[in-house]
């Protein structure tokens, strides 16, 4: 499907048409009977009759999922058909597939092929209402809703098997792919230790090597446990420890024990009896510097530093899994097949520069719920489920971007208001003073650096402090108003910079929305674009806004925007 341009919507007129499943064969409707060709020339016969469908589109919220768009209302008449008797005869119409659009239409002359038809809703049938006296047969009436399915299965379960916890079976090498047993066994199973015994495995990932505290100075923390499998008694009485549930791109791990204690040692793998490849490291007990008992002591814990190498592998390419995009997407790809990849690509770059890392042992959280609340709420998208899928749009305020428009108006009778300028938030939602502590120790399980921002200039020019401009005007107007935030997933003092910025750029003034109606022409404008808008009668010049909702509705757009409310960027007009 081709991307419509402001030059394609130049003197045009749109046909609605609609695509639905059933029967074993695709119908076809359309506001006028028209036929679309292919680029092969075959044609697509289309039928008279669908009214003009109201279609919604909207932006979402910032830092959340959401899988269903707003259900359309649909009422069509089936030719030569009995609904009512192909219903009663088994032919279900709920949950068929069913996509609804439209194509650009010039001096009366349809303007695009079949391939290049704008397909802007798609979802399965839902609540067909059939039968009315007073009206044909094959007529009815029914809803499409857009709701991507994903499994519900927890986490760590998806990613790393059935068997997630350390117990004999699980922790036993595969004596039928040559590899040497890397554990003490009996009878070719391994006896776990009991210590630790029924511990979740961990997934990890991330970049975990160091972490830059706020006064410039790098610190080594412990992160991820490490649990123990086996301990040989005989010998150099070393102590095996699992360290990942999965194959990592680490060399060395660092070492800490509860008793202060520290340690470099390799990393090595092995595949279980269910050929599930684990991490695990050795402690040399008579060489190592290191408390390694473990056999007396049931209190005994291990915890790792990555220093060499990262615990999980980038599945996009060279590298490690760190950046939220690639974070995102992986886990999305893992749950449901609506994936708009091609939205997905475009912006996985950016939300790359969001970097992420840590350890998940929570057996029962989802893969959804640990997303949204871990690392889309801190990224500057709102996901949303489009016609292919699920897709994130954009916060271009809060992206930090030059802000350029997509197209420059100026308010009149192509483009005039539809509503007041009204506020989105209130005073009490204000926060104009942030605290992010990150980089969680795995011991304490305390965070070990912070950032703030504020418009305090601080007396030395210290990593863990930021001034925001922002933050001066929101204070002046409504004093000092402040949060703190504790992030349990971030290593990375650039990404927590930039997710104390963008709550400050969201919550430090009021935001303001209107809405306009837009003529035509303005059809080719997507949810997420900045305009530049001029309105006399407001006082505007030159306001960038950004689009967060599009209706259509008797031949015109509807656009809800959201206005800048950055004053360092507002020109000034006569009164």
């Amino acid at each position: 499907m081709k991307s419509l341009t402001s030059k394609d919507w130049i003197q045009t007129d749109i046909i609605w048409f609609l695509e639905l499943e059933y029967l074993g064969m695709t119908f076809r409707f359309s506001s006028i009977t028209m036929h679309l060709s292919d680029n092969d020339g075959k044609s697509f016969p289309y039928l008279g009759g669908l009214e003009d469908v109201s279609i919604s589109q909207r932006m979402g919220t910032t830092g959340q999922i959401s899988t269903q768009e707003d259900s359309i209302g649909i009422a069509i008449t089936f030719p030569n058909r009995n609904i009512s008797k192909e219903i009663y005869n088994g032919a279900i119409l709920d949950g068929n597939n069913a996509k609804v659009g439209f194509v650009l239409v010039r001096g009366g002359q349809i303007a695009q092929s079949f391939e290049e038809r704008q397909i802007v809703y798609s979802g399965i049938v839902t609540e067909p209402v059939y039968g009315y006296p007073n009206n044909p047969l094959g007529y009815v009436e029914f809803s499409i809703e857009n709701k991507a399915t994903y499994s519900e299965e927890p986490l760590l379960r998806v990613l790393l098997g059935e068997n997630l916890y350390i117990e004999d079976v699980s922790m036993t090498p595969n004596a039928n792919i040559g590899q040497t047993p890397p554990f003490p066994v009996s009878d070719n199973i391994v006896n776990v230790a009991d210590i630790h015994r029924g511990k979740v495995i961990p997934w990890v990932f991330g970049e975990l090597n160091g972490v830059l505290r706020e006064n410039n100075s790098e610190t080594n923390i412990p992160i991820s446990p490490a649990y123990v499998v086996a301990f040989d008694g005989t010998g150099a009485k070393p102590c095996y420890y699992v360290v990942a549930g999965h194959a990592t791109n680490a060399t060395q791990v660092k070492l800490f024990n509860n008793l202060g204690d520290e340690t470099t040692q390799p990393v090595s793998t092995f595949i279980n009896s269910d050929n599930r490849t684990f991490s695990y490291t050795e402690i040399d007990g008579t060489v190592a510097t290191f408390s390694n008992s473990v056999a007396p002591n049931n209190d005994r814990q291990v915890w790792v530093e990555w220093i060499s190498g990262a615990p999980f592998p980038n599945p996009f390419g060279n590298g490690d899994l760190k950046g939220g995009g690639d974070i995102c997407l992986m886990l999305l790809q893992e749950i449901t097949d609506a994936i708009d990849m091609e939205a997905w690509t475009a912006l996985r770059p950016l939300l790359n520069e969001y970097e992420f890392g840590g350890y998940v042992n929570d057996d029962s959280i989802t893969i959804f719920e640990w997303l949204q609340k871990n690392i889309v709420a801190y990224l500057p998208i709102s996901i949303v489920n489009g016609p292919n899928g699920l897709k994130p749009v954009l916060d271009l305020f809060l992206d930090g971007a030059s802000l350029r428009p997509r197209t420059v108006v100026t308010a009149g009778p192509e483009f005039f208001r539809n509503g007041p300028v009204s506020p989105a938030n209130s005073s009490e939602e204000i926060i104009n003073y942030v605290m992010v502590r990150y980089a969680i120790n795995g011991v304490t399980n305390n965070p070990t650096a912070r950032i703030s921002v504020s418009n305090s200039i601080q007396p030395n020019p210290y990593l863990g402090y930021s001034v925001s401009p922002i933050s001066e005007i929101s204070k002046r107007k409504y004093g000092t108003k402040r949060r703190i935030l504790v992030l349990d997933y971030c290593y990375d003092w650039k990404t927590a910079t930039r997710i104390a910025n963008n709550i400050i750029t969201t919550h430090g003034l009021i935001v303001h929305t209107i809405r306009y109606s837009a003529a035509l022409e303005y059809g080719f404008l997507e949810i997420g674009d900045i305009i530049q808008i001029t309105d006399d009668d407001l006082g505007y010049k030159n306001l960038k806004a950004q689009l967060i909702s599009k209706e259509y509705f008797e031949n015109r757009w509807l656009l809800g925007l959201k206005l800048d409310n950055n004053p360092n960027r507002l020109e000034k007009t006569d009164v």
